[in-house]
């Protein structure tokens, strides 16, 4: 790297009590690159994410900002430095409007009063940069997941962030809201700011990022351009192993091989209604969707721990 990182991490470990989860953790933000942190679950990328944003404190190792040794106390101090953390689970306030979310705490005024036009007109352009169609006077409480994930990003697009930190911001994101999410990613790359963002979706990881790290038992295990490492390379440095080791071929299911589940029209209300499928002897049978969609509910009403009808 080239340019002075506009915040970094200089061999950081965190504690735990007497558990260390982090050990020796390097890593360096330029403005204007998109970086990818994977990893799989327990690597340390959200302790290391919530050091960068001021959520904790190191245990050893310094924090740098713009090349300084820096110390934020708290997400606020970390958001007064502009660095801005959109955590995986939603930091909104469920009974205010989006209006209100996206200024709480720093509410406009015209002389004494609330400048209630202004801020109703930033929202309504904060909510376009992403595509995002619902009302300023909308309650969060009653809102999609995806929704909220765009109002969320809507709120970071507001504090005008050096630094934009994301913990999975895809994961109850459609395509199209993906898409919508990356070009605007694109366009604060393009602005000078340094995004952070972690992904187990590695196309994603490929398409839109300029660097990436990669994680392993707490420690740094790789860190390279993107474009000098395979998406199944970063498979392998996550894992430890070749993946092919972890996903062996199986054999398919065998012609006439007999019916031993069979769905039809399974409804929990509520969650999820008409849901048919069926499932042969050594047959193993997949059932995905985005967060909230009701794959839950639906197992859980198969196996009888919610009323159900079919």
């Amino acid at each position: 790297m080239s340019a002075t990182p506009v915040l970094a991490l200089r061999d950081v470990s965190k504690s735990f009590g007497s558990i260390e989860v982090l050990h020796g953790v390097t890593l360096a933000l330029e403005p204007g690159t998109v970086h990818a942190l994977i990893g799989e679950n327990g690597a340390g990328k959200s302790t290391t994410m919530k050091i960068m944003a001021g959520y904790q404190l190191p245990s050893k190792g310094a924090v740098e900002l713009d090349g300084a040794t820096a110390r934020f106390d708290s997400l606020h101090e970390g958001e007064m430095a502009g660095i801005v953390m959109i955590h995986q689970e939603f930091n909104l306030a469920e009974q205010l409007t989006v209006e209100q979310n996206i200024f709480l705490g720093r509410e406009l005024k015209r002389g004494p009063l609330l400048d209630k036009a202004e801020m109703r007109r930033r929202t309504r352009d904060y909510l376009d940069r992403v595509a995002c169609n619902v009302s300023p006077d909308a309650l969060v409480s009653r809102l999609s997941n995806s929704d909220k994930q765009m109002v969320e990003i809507a709120k970071a697009l507001s504090r005008d962030a050096r630094v934009l930190i994301m913990d999975e911001p895809t994961a109850v994101l459609t395509k199209r809201e993906t898409d919508v999410l990356f070009k605007q990613v694109a366009a604060l790359r393009a602005a000078g700011t340094a995004v952070l963002f972690t992904s187990h979706k590695l196309d994603e990881v490929a398409e839109i990022s300029d660097h990436v790290t990669i994680m392993r038992d707490g420690a740094v295990v790789q860190s390279g351009p993107t474009s000098e490492i395979t998406e199944d390379e970063m498979a392998t440095a996550m894992v430890g192993r070749d993946v092919s080791d972890l996903y062996p071929a199986k054999p398919g299911v065998k012609r006439g091989a007999p019916e031993v589940l069979s769905v039809e029209n399974l409804s929990v209300p509520g969650f999820a209604s008409n849901v048919s499928f069926s499932l042969r002897q050594g047959e193993i049978l997949g059932l995905g969707g985005l967060i909230g969609s009701g794959r839950t509910e639906v197992m859980e009403g198969l196996a009888g721990l919610r009323p159900a009808t079919s």
